[in-house]
């Protein structure tokens, strides 16, 4: 299968989100599984909870295309479908924060199927362990891979090595780190292209690892 990365564009959001629901199945991804509990018995594109988890989460990824620091990229076929796709944080320049940039974000509606309080735990479980190996400034200094997701019909064909290859190409180049805290199905992945454990991370009861790739 012909691959290549290109950066995401708003056009891409929706398949975008269409990869991640598919990769990331409540049956199997304690996170989805947690952060959206009502979906546990639904199968994918089943019910109105279903539709809203995609409509708020096309807006949500929609929104991170304003983001300074964020980076995301799609690895499409020969026919420019969308197979997969990685989010990454870039390490702060000088004057960088979290700030958007001064562009339309589309507006964040709440989703009623979300668990806000799995959500605040996960966010602190994660900024906990982003200040234990980086110290106070966690994890702005070095290449962040927040996300990465392969549609199951187009997994183990190369296309997650690729999407990780090319950020840990770009943290090479300017000399920085690259962290993320891996589901156990990734770890296998991100073993094979040189990431150490750092420390394992307990994530709704379910092992994760937090792990490096030394580039600095």
């Amino acid at each position: 299968m012909a691959l290549h990365l290109r950066p995401a564009t708003e056009v891409d959001i929706a398949d975008i989100v269409d990869v991640a629901l598919a990769a990331f199945d409540p049956r199997v991804d304690a996170v989805t599984r947690n952060l959206f509990p009502g979906l546990q018995a639904r199968p994918p594109g089943a019910g109105d909870q279903q539709q809203g988890l995609r409509q708020w989460s096309v807006a949500r990824k929609s929104s991170r295309l304003h983001v300074k620091r964020s980076v995301m990229m799609v690895a499409v076929d020969a026919e420019d479908v969308v197979v997969g796709y990685s989010m990454w944080f870039a390490p702060a320049r000088n004057g960088d924060d979290d700030e958007c940039e001064p562009l339309p974000r589309p507006k964040l509606l709440p989703f009623e199927g979300l668990d806000g309080a799995a959500l605040a735990r996960l966010r602190q479980v994660m900024e906990d362990d982003a200040r234990e190996t980086f110290g106070e400034q966690g994890s702005e200094n070095v290449w962040n891979l927040d996300s990465l997701g392969v549609h199951p019909r187009h997994q183990r064909k190369g296309v997650g090595r690729l999407l990780l290859d090319w950020g840990t190409q770009q943290a090479e180049a300017e000399g920085k780190d690259c962290y993320l805290v891996a589901t156990p199905a990734g770890v296998p992945l991100y073993r094979a292209a040189n990431f150490e454990s750092t420390r394992t991370v307990d994530i709704f009861g379910t092992p994760h690892v937090s792990m490096i790739k030394r580039c600095a």
